[in-house]
């Protein structure tokens, strides 16, 4: 049984879905590990690491036609190369189903097996494959460290003979696994921190870590919770009393960190152009969400733009940028998965295509969409 990988290539993606060390767990488990030519090459990790870790180092074409499990952290593959892909081969990654819905429908009618963690279901046997939580992490923390280095000014209070610096004030919009690992960040930092979110349920973890909780006071927000623990939209009187406390809010701050996201939908405006011009120059918004249509108004992806003096940074694929520890961390969450997939014995693919995980993040199979979310 040969599971393998290739070389990313999506834009801003410098991830590789396995690393040395979990290449030794595969052989380890009985599977041959066959990895691209310098597919690891941007998480730092060289051909010759792999080698010595077991793995073979093959072109890509040779790395398709062998490849049983195919593991991908976010690209899905052209037709040139599914052409080449072994057939019933199994694809696993993080595909962002939602929005890549058009490159998805491609490898419907093909003989492949796609499965995206991206669906994973909430439940305890599964957060050890929860790939969108511990790339979440790394995505709050790295905004917050963005933030800082764009930041003209330091963000703890400083004493000393010349004067005193005040602490720079840090808003995190969303409290969800990215939100909490900004505040904590911040926190670390010593900046004034406090956080904004819908959910109730919200408060007692920002204020855990030692932020502010901020929120509109309104019998909704009892109920803004999905039973998967993501936020549910809101209404548009809901949204008014919102866009109100982050005007009061947003105009104090040096830092925004917008983090707000909802699973198959568009991602909540948040923070107006008009706010942003509250806002006084020299202020930084990282906008994690912009990918999925941002939580502010003059946040475009993978740009940083000037708006009045106010610094508005389109985060694409931030994780990205701190790759090494990024692909540990996913590859670590593939691996977990994997393991359900192989007998112990046989050391061959014995998948129960049943199983709650299984049934929950298989996209295509057998040449047709398995996914309602998709039907």
């Amino acid at each position: 049984m040969i599971i393998a990988t290739v070389r990313e290539k999506n834009e801003f993606e410098n991830r590789v879905s396995i690393t040395p060390d979990t290449c030794k767990s595969y052989i380890k488990a009985g599977l041959d590990v066959i990895i691209e030519k310098n597919a690891g090459y941007n998480a730092s990790f060289l051909n010759s690491v792999y080698e010595n870790s077991g793995a073979k180092v093959l072109e890509r074409q040779e790395v398709l036609k062998k490849a049983d499990i195919l593991i991908s952290v976010s690209t899905i593959l052209e037709n040139s190369d599914l052409e080449i892909l072994k057939n019933k081969a199994v694809i696993i990654g993080g595909f962002n189903p939602y929005e890549n819905s058009e490159k998805i429908k491609k490898i419907i009618g093909k003989s492949f097996s796609l499965i995206s963690l991206d669906f994973l279901p909430r439940i305890s046997r599964a957060q050890s494959m929860d790939i969108l939580s511990s790339q979440a992490n790394l995505a709050g923390y790295k905004a917050v460290i963005e933030a800082s280095s764009i930041f003209k000014k330091a963000l703890p209070m400083m004493m000393t003979a010349a004067g005193t610096i005040i602490p720079a004030k840090c808003l995190i919009l969303g409290a969800g696994v990215a939100g909490l690992q900004a505040i904590a960040t911040a926190k670390r930092l010593c900046a004034i921190v406090s956080a904004t979110d819908v959910r109730m349920a919200a408060k007692e973890q920002v204020e855990s870590l030692g932020g502010k909780f901020v929120m509109v006071e309104d019998d909704e927000a009892e109920d803004a919770e999905t039973s998967t623990g993501y936020a549910k939209e809101m209404s548009e009187d809901f949204k008014l009393k919102q866009a109100k406390l982050i005007s009061d809010t947003l105009a104090s701050q040096d830092i925004a960190i917008c983090t707000a996201l909802i699973p198959g939908k568009k991602a909540p405006r948040l923070i107006s152009r008009e706010q942003v011009n509250s806002m006084k120059p020299g202020s930084v918004i990282i906008d994690l969400a912009a990918e999925s249509g941002g939580n502010c108004e003059c946040s475009k992806p993978g740009e940083t733009i000037d708006e009045n003096g106010v610094i508005v940074v389109g985060a694409k694929n931030i994780t990205s940028t701190i790759s090494q520890d990024a692909s540990s961390l996913f590859s670590k969450n593939i691996l977990n998965f994997v393991n359900i997939l192989i007998n112990a014995e046989t050391k061959n693919l014995d998948i129960d295509w049943e199983d709650e995980i299984i049934k929950g993040i298989l996209i295509t199979k057998d040449k047709k969409i398995m996914n309602e979310e998709f039907v």
